[in-house]
């Protein structure tokens, strides 16, 4: 080899050989682009524990006449393993926590229904800037809503555990009113056992005597 040659080879191997340990040394790699079929993160403290997959996998078709065609995928795994949410064409999860949820037209993407909530003012009975006890404070708080087609449903809220709705309390007993006796037929009287009558005796008329 030339000393020609040696001035190009060597530094393109030397190159070639920090290019492949940069990412080794500084943990991170930067690209413009990044072709795979298959992205997955695993647990820095268990790198056998999967945690979020990205790849692709079976559209779930809902009519038997069209043939599923295949859509990207992100699959989001808990600490024990169990899927906790799936991404691809339909979203499955275990839980949503939203501020908003609206559900649109495929065609115009007008909204049809809307379930979110709306800013109430609370009573509040403090004094400053106030003009009278019990007017509307500064206090803001919020409340659910539901609406269909631009008209609001009334939902009642179920009621709260731990706290028990008060039993209506029974309506006081009224005294009673004073009522009149009523009339008394008198009732018969069986005749009491008389008693016979002493009877005196008769008086005797002294008899005759003979001269």
């Amino acid at each position: 080899m030339s000393e020609r040659e040696r001035w190009i080879v060597y530094p393109l191997l030397f190159f070639a050989l920090g290019s492949a340990l940069r990412d080794k040394l500084l943990q991170r790699i930067v690209s413009k682009e990044i072709y795979c079929e298959s992205l997955k993160i695993v647990d820095p403290q268990d790198p056998t524990r999967l945690l979020a997959e990205l790849g692709s996998g079976q559209e779930i078709s809902y009519n038997p006449s069209q043939t599923a065609g295949r859509v990207g995928v992100l699959t989001i795994q808990d600490s024990d393993g169990k899927e906790a949410c799936q991404l691809a064409k339909d979203l499955r999860t275990s839980r949503v926590i939203t501020n908003l949820l609206l559900v649109v037209d495929p065609v115009n993407q007008q909204p049809h229904v809307i379930a979110g909530t709306e800013q109430v003012p609370t009573m509040s009975l403090g004094y400053e800037g106030m003009g009278s006890l019990g007017s509307t404070g500064g206090t803001i708080s919020h409340q659910g809503v539901l609406m269909l087609d631009n008209r609001r449903i009334m939902v009642r809220p179920p009621a709260r555990r731990g706290r028990s709705a008060p039993a209506p309390r029974p309506p006081a007993p009224h005294p009673p009113a004073p009522q009149s006796p009523a009339p008394q037929s008198p009732a018969p009287q069986s005749p009491a056992p008389q008693s016979p009558a002493p009877q005196s005796p008769a008086p005797q008329s002294p008899a005759p005597q003979s001269p």
